[in-house]
């Protein structure tokens, strides 16, 4: 996963919505006690920005591949980075909850069986009573395509996203995004109301745009079938003139979900 693509969606979303947690975690900061953890680090970003805001708490990150994010000599004090084998397993360090936010993002990837329920309950075991989990997530299981011109054709970005959701399988299922505010009541969490989808104002959508052309790059890459990979590259090409000439685009909203453990 490149770690230019999840910076570049990370801060783009960042100025978008304004916010570092949504405003439903509502906040009761201790620093001598207040922890919060992050699963799905990656870069360490959000992390360093909680860091700013809060500098004063414990901030925690769990990443399956650090190579993009600080070594510990460079992180402010109070902030670590933990590389991990898989978000399935048990991630608590303490027998006793610790955290009183535990943040979850960019798991696409990383979900079997198209069930994130064992992250969900990772986190919970980490979460003290009274805690919100968070959990932000592009839904990339359902592409949109916006057009600056209604009149024109946008078929050669159709041709690409269907090829694209035929051979998606290979990145991870995705199907369960647009349901984490259902999976994570399923799971004992009070899921705070409000919105849940989030869309980039059209004026983003270029750089949207090159962030999903991106993703589509590593995917034909990773497809077994080297012939389905030069299809995905010869369709990204022809797809890209209409980007170019059109003003035609395809954006992905992203889903944050809210849930406070109660007991």
């Amino acid at each position: 996963m490149s770690s230019m693509r999840i910076a570049s969606q990370y801060l783009l979303w960042k100025n978008h919505l304004g916010f570092l947690l949504h405003p439903n975690v509502a906040l009761d900061v201790q620093p001598e006690t207040f922890q919060v953890a992050e699963i799905g680090t990656r870069t360490g970003l959000w992390l360093l920005d909680m860091a700013k805001k809060l500098p004063n708490i414990q901030i925690d990150g769990f990443t399956i591949d650090n190579s993009s994010a600080p070594p510990p000599q460079w992180l402010p004090p109070r902030v670590t980075i933990r590389r991990v084998a898989s978000y399935t397993a048990d991630l608590a360090t303490e027998e006793q909850p610790t955290y009183d936010v535990v943040r979850i993002s960019n798991l696409a990837g990383c979900i079997e069986d198209n069930d994130p329920g064992s992250v969900v309950k990772n986190a919970m075991a980490m979460l003290k009573p009274g805690g919100y989990i968070e959990w932000d997530e592009l839904d990339t299981a359902h592409y949109g395509i916006v057009k600056s011109d209604p009149t024109t054709s946008a078929s050669r970005l159709h041709a690409l996203l269907k090829h694209v959701h035929e051979h998606g399988h290979t990145l991870g299922p995705r199907g369960w995004i647009d349901s984490l505010p259902d999976i994570l009541a399923r799971y004992g969490l009070q899921v705070q109301p409000g919105q849940h989808r989030y869309r980039l104002p059209f004026a983003y959508a270029n750089i949207e745009n090159a962030n999903c052309f991106e993703e589509f790059e590593e995917l034909s890459h990773r497809l077994n079938d080297q012939e389905d990979g030069k299809e995905l590259r010869r369709l990204m090409a022809a797809a890209k003139e209409d980007c170019d000439q059109l003003g035609q685009v395809i954006t992905a909203d992203l889903v944050v979900a809210v849930g406070r453990k109660v007991y």
